[in-house]
């Protein structure tokens, strides 16, 4: 019952609990409250953190971008969940991480389903390297901006994906304008 409270299932008379099923405007939705929360998150982690969370970040990333390049889908989201919720559990405000997850739990099975139909190559962003350089040099603003930048490209890789499939099932080619938000991804 507390997962269909927090929204992650539905519950309708007569049927089992499901997995609601998120449209990309819903999905859009959510993200814009997700972004000043990680945000934030990294912000707060920034001051905190240590050399065990940095070497911890490494061994993540590099475990992501393994698991990436051998087309494991799988590993590579939990790698990459393990990355983002290590510097937000580093911020000390468990208030502000139980929101985080909630989102993450919310858009969790639309994403996985978008991540592992998407007929693509591993990533060659840098990102993640660059926030833990951020971290280590102590610069709050700057792993904001790139927790932002990390997650708004995963986002529109994400979007692109449905919007094709949507467009490809309709015979229609996708319109690229249609994946961005008043400007941003």
């Amino acid at each position: 019952m507390q997962l269909v409270r927090e929204g992650a299932l539905e519950l309708k008379p007569g049927y089992q609990p499901r997995v609601p099923v998120l449209s990309a405007d819903q999905y859009i939705k959510i993200r814009e409250v997700r972004v000043p929360l990680e945000r934030l998150a990294t912000e707060l982690a920034t001051v905190r953190v240590t050399n065990e969370l940095l070497d911890q970040l490494v061994e993540l990333d590099k475990q992501f971008i393994d698991a990436e390049h051998r087309r494991s889908w799988k590993e590579a989201m939990s790698a990459n969940q393990a990355f983002h919720f290590s510097i937000y559990n580093a911020s000390g405000n468990e208030v502000l991480v139980r929101m985080i997850e909630n989102l993450w739990l919310l858009t969790g099975p639309f994403v996985h389903k978008q991540y592992l139909s998407l007929p693509r190559l591993p990533s060659d962003s840098d990102l993640h390297t660059q926030i833990i350089d951020a971290l280590r040099r102590r610069m709050p603003n700057e792993a904001g901006d790139l927790i932002v930048q990390d997650m708004r490209e995963g986002f529109r890789i994400i979007l692109q994906h449905l919007l094709h499939a949507k467009a490809s099932l309709r015979g229609k080619r996708p319109n690229a304008n249609t994946t961005k938000t008043n400007g941003k991804y």
